[in-house]
């Protein structure tokens, strides 16, 4: 669908309304995979500093969704719906999406519970007995570095403690489609073939997977997250090394889970699949490039996949994911590409089930990048997650405070704790390895 055919209309008085773009769709399809719960939702949250003073919570809730209306959307079958809120309306979203929590458990710990497939686009936990404070979205209206937006004005608007403000224009403000932003247009013949010989390269072997406890009834289990925390000098040693190389710390993380699969399946070689998130958000046109304008699913994913051998040098593979990831993000239509082949790679595996082919459990890489990019507000830590209510699992690497994480997100229902601990201790064993560093 071009993007003329992807914009916000008013469908009635103070109604407003508009289809997912190709991206989206799959991201909606996806997210309600599990029948019981999202199968995705972006967690994310901080720890305020003892020092900070702490306004309204509802109060500064209300404020952000004036200022990102996204939050208050109705997801439909097809898309979003947006209605400007009278104050009885807005307040009642407010009781119904803002929960105070005085257990005396963590946010991380709250925060993992499951979540029902009708659940509200975005709701906010309060620790009050932990000054944490915690927003769950739903992927489908934004993605990871939207949400640490979302999470930094919020966190300025309670600094501030504006005055709650008069809705009426916020409507103005509901973000357009990354289709719309990039002008994309209907997948051009060379388009669509590219997508497809993607998808072959993607699909046409089976790729190395993540081993999964037996679960026969599919059951979910809690969802769960293993971090580890580099330190202060391990980043800097790190991230000097992949300066010194010209390379970046999420290309040689996906080099170090490609050497990680292939050692722990003990075999010679393998096919290396992955999923990213190239950001598109410095690249696009203003005002859609400015930080407050960011809230929305702006990532196009890439479709990383590869022989890996014993002896493939480490730094080529990196590379070689560097050079995929610049290529998408810089490639003139490839939204149009990017577009189809969410849909496409669903079907080839789906057919792949069909004809009784084990679908492997791929582990996606992601970046965040510095997170001080994007919170500038004082915090004293800082958390985000990933809920999968399936076998899909991701690792995401950030740096914050100066420090390097990985965090690996899954559901324990199809992993087991000490299995996902070996590969990242694997993980991080080849990082070392790879960049020549001692540990």
């Amino acid at each position: 669908m071009s993007a003329s055919k992807i914009i916000w209309r008013e469908i009635s008085a103070g109604k407003w309304a508009r289809d997912f773009d190709p991206l989206e769709k799959v991201q909606n399809s996806l997210s309600l995979a599990s029948p019981s719960m999202l199968q995705f939702a972006i967690t994310v949250g901080a720890t305020l500093p003892e020092s900070e003073l702490i306004g309204d919570i509802k109060d500064a809730w209300i404020g952000l969704r004036y200022a990102h209306p996204m939050i208050g959307c109705n997801i439909t079958t097809t898309g979003f719906e947006y209605k400007v809120p009278n104050a009885e309306e807005l307040q009642k979203w407010a009781d119904e999406t803002v929960i105070y929590d005085s257990s005396g458990r963590s946010g991380k710990e709250l925060l993992l519970e499951k979540i029902s497939t009708d659940a509200p686009v975005a709701r906010l936990f309060f620790m009050s007995n932990r000054r944490e404070i915690g927003i769950v979205l739903r992927h489908d209206m934004t993605d990871g570095i939207g949400s640490l937006i979302l999470l930094n004005h919020l966190l300025k608007i309670l600094r501030q403690e504006k005055d709650v403000p008069r809705f009426g224009d916020e409507p103005t403000r509901l973000n357009p489609s990354i289709t719309e932003i990039m002008h994309a247009e209907n997948p051009s013949v060379d388009a669509t073939k590219e997508a497809h010989l993607v998808k072959e390269s993607y699909t046409r072997q089976r790729a190395m997977s993540l081993k999964t406890k037996t679960n026969p009834s599919n059951t979910p289990g809690n969802l769960a997250d293993y971090v580890h925390e580099f330190t202060k000098e391990e980043t800097s040693t790190i991230l000097q090394a992949c300066k010194e190389r010209e390379i970046t710390i999420i290309n040689v993380s996906n080099a170090a889970m490609a050497k990680t699969l292939l050692e722990l399946s003990g075999e010679e070689s393998g096919r290396f699949c992955s999923l990213g998130a190239v950001n598109l958000r410095d690249v696009a046109r203003a005002p859609h490039n400015a930080p407050e304008r960011g809230v929305g699913n702006f990532a196009i994913p890439t479709f990383p996949a590869f022989q890996v051998t014993t002896s493939s040098n480490f730094l080529e593979l990196a590379r070689r994911v560097e050079g995929l990831h610049s290529y998408w993000k810089y490639k003139k239509d490839a939204i149009e590409c990017v577009g189809t082949l969410p849909e496409l790679v669903e079907e080839g595996f789906t057919t792949a089930a069909k004809n009784g082919i084990t679908i492997p459990t791929i582990v996606p890489v992601i970046s965040l990048g510095i997170i001080e990019k994007y919170i500038s507000e004082p915090v004293q830590d800082f958390w985000f997650n990933v809920r999968f209510a399936t076998s899909t699992c991701a690792m995401y690497v950030y740096t914050v405070g100066s420090r390097l994480r990985f965090v690996f997100c899954y559901n324990s229902g199809f992993h087991e704790e000490e299995g996902i601990k070996v590969l990242i201790d694997t993980a991080i064993r080849h990082v070392y390895q790879g960049l020549a560093l001692d540990r």
